[in-house]
């Protein structure tokens, strides 16, 4: 989710220090994060060497016993991440993992999140409703849309377009095109390319001359979701940029297209990118095309504990963070069951819990896969 979040919420490696309090918390935060994981069921170890055997199992239900088991415990985690007040990143990440996971179980936890106090945990709660359009979340909905802030406003609005609501629907790129607040414009810009709506383009053509560089890439992203030519043809020219963050841009906004054209270009990237995390997205776009080319490289760099570059900009634990969690995501869309003990290793781990919820996103998105994947444990429910 877009948002701007990075620069609210800092981590460091021992211990959480609130945005807002300016002073550590009076435990640690990863001892506090075990709450996530109760253990007092099945070891997952075993549980998940059970699953990911499964077709050497004598019993079918044990296998599905088994399957049901690890999905309650991704979603205790994910439940309890939506609570967690120390940070509103890791309840956005846990509002998107919910909406992501398919799972229904998730849609009550997304409508409290529409009444969290901060407004990204809301932007993402209205997105989440929107995509999943839950006609029980319409009279919060309704609500948001007089929010104070005005970036939930758009997010409401999208989400009552889903809902059948689209009267109001005409006032985002009014946001887009004349807020103030760059923030908000960015957004707008995003929620235009989720609207399905093909008359939106025209709207972000224009957003194209903003003067913020992070629009007109919201944009030019939109663009390219809605079949624009030029701007499909702009973002493959940018996968060979040489810049890292610009190649994962460009790779993960042709991803979203889900056009089986630029194959070959994720495939050459994989193989050829100096930049892991290039190489990560490629995977991740290669898996959302239905390709395991990349399952190596992701549960490879889900282990990763070293920076990939020494660069003062970029401190050693973020690098590690967007690789794990380009990791988790992409063994999220390729859907292959070993990937299982290791996402599974990972959301036990209290080091971080945003990590904790990528690697709990990844494993229901690889249960609840079509059941045209034929995974080993049997079709998801």
């Amino acid at each position: 989710m877009l948002y701007g979040l990075s620069k609210l919420v800092p981590f460091s490696a021992a211990e959480f220090r609130g945005p807002w309090s300016g002073r550590p918390l009076r435990r640690p935060w990863r001892a506090s994060l075990r709450k996530i994981l109760p253990l007092e069921t099945v070891p997952v170890g075993l549980l998940l060497l059970t699953i990911t055997a499964g077709c050497a199992q004598p019993h079918k239900a044990d296998n599905d016993l088994n399957r049901m088991t690890l999905k309650r415990r991704a979603m205790e985690c994910l439940t309890a991440a939506i609570r967690y007040q120390a940070n509103p990143v890791v309840r956005v990440e846990a509002v998107e993992a919910l909406e992501s996971s398919g799972c229904k179980e998730g849609l009550p936890w997304i409508r409290a999140a529409l009444r969290d106090d901060h407004p990204a945990v809301r932007f993402a709660a209205c997105v989440a409703v929107g995509r999943c359009a839950d006609p029980v979340a319409l009279e919060n909905v309704r609500k948001c849309v007089d929010d104070h802030d005005a970036s939930v406003q758009v997010a409401a609005l999208f989400a009552l377009h889903h809902l059948g609501q689209t009267w109001q629907t005409g006032r985002i790129p009014t946001y887009l095109l004349n807020h103030d607040d760059v923030t908000v414009r960015r957004n707008a810009a995003l929620i235009l390319g989720l609207l399905d709506e093909p008359g939106a383009v025209k709207v972000l053509a224009r957003a194209m001359r903003d003067r913020d560089a992070g629009v007109r890439q919201h944009a030019l992203e939109a663009m390219a979701r809605f079949g624009n030519r030029e701007a499909r043809q702009e973002l493959a020219f940018m996968t060979n940029a040489g810049i890292g963050s610009e190649e994962v841009f460009a790779i993960g906004a042709l991803a979203q297209t889900g056009d089986p054209v630029y194959l070959e270009t994720f495939r050459y990237k994989l193989a050829t990118a100096t930049h892991l995390e290039t190489r990560l997205a490629a995977a991740r776009g290669l898996g959302r095309l239905g390709s395991d080319e990349g399952f190596e490289t992701a549960l490879k760099a889900l282990r990763t504990r070293k920076p990939l570059i020494d660069d003062t900009n970029d401190p050693p634990a973020g690098q590690i963070l967007r690789v794990r969690q380009m990791a988790a995501a992409a063994l999220g869309v390729i859907v292959r069951a070993e990937a299982l003990p290791a996402l599974g290793e990972l959301m036990e781990d209290p080091a971080d819990p945003r990590v904790q919820v990528s690697a709990a996103r990844a494993i229901l998105e690889i249960l609840e896969a079509d059941r045209e994947r034929a995974l080993p444990f049997g079709p998801a429910e």
